[in-house]
């Protein structure tokens, strides 16, 4: 007869899945608009005193001149009408009149190299951005462990004869 011992250990068998990362990212970005440089050069009033004007500028003068030109000739019926009431004695205050109305009637002419007003001179620049700032999303997976028991045992049994035979 004999006897046999038979042992199991006992295992733990641990399994486990490596976390995984998520990463989305959004990358920044701009756009830009941009208008000029412009530069405009006005030289209306340049050209208006060199007589080189458009029509506006024609009509606004001619306007202006015989707007004078009225009050001029009103105020001088008038300073003539004065005269002719003080010196209505003597009868050559039309003949004087006439004389001195002849002489002030001679135009005068100027004459000029340049005109005297600068030129107008705008300019213009315009930049607008528009900023998109860029991130990231980084979301982690964990997986939880996977521990497997397993039980260990110790089976005894005894084979053979019935007879116990000692040797020795």
């Amino acid at each position: 007869m004999y006897l046999t011992i038979r042992t199991k250990y006992p295992q733990v068998l641990v399994d486990y899945q490596w976390p995984t990362a998520q990463i989305r990212q959004q990358v920044g970005s701009f756009e830009y608009e941009y208008h000029g440089p412009k530069i405009e050069i006005d030289q209306q009033d340049a050209l208006n005193e060199l007589g080189m004007g458009n029509l506006d500028h024609l009509v606004r003068t001619s306007a202006a001149a015989g707007r004078q030109a009225a009050v001029d000739g009103i105020a001088r019926r008038a300073r003539e009408g004065d005269r002719f009431a003080c010196e209505m004695i003597r009868q050559d205050t039309a003949v004087q009149l006439a004389k001195e109305q002849m002489f002030d009637e001679i135009p005068e002419i100027n004459v000029d190299v340049a005109p005297k007003s600068r030129p107008k001179i705008t300019s213009f620049y315009e930049l607008s951005i528009r900023w998109r700032s860029g991130g990231a999303a980084i979301n982690f997976i964990t997986y939880p462990p996977k521990i497997e028991w397993i039980k260990g045992s110790v089976e005894i049994s005894l084979g053979g004869s019935s007879k116990f035979d000692v040797k020795g």
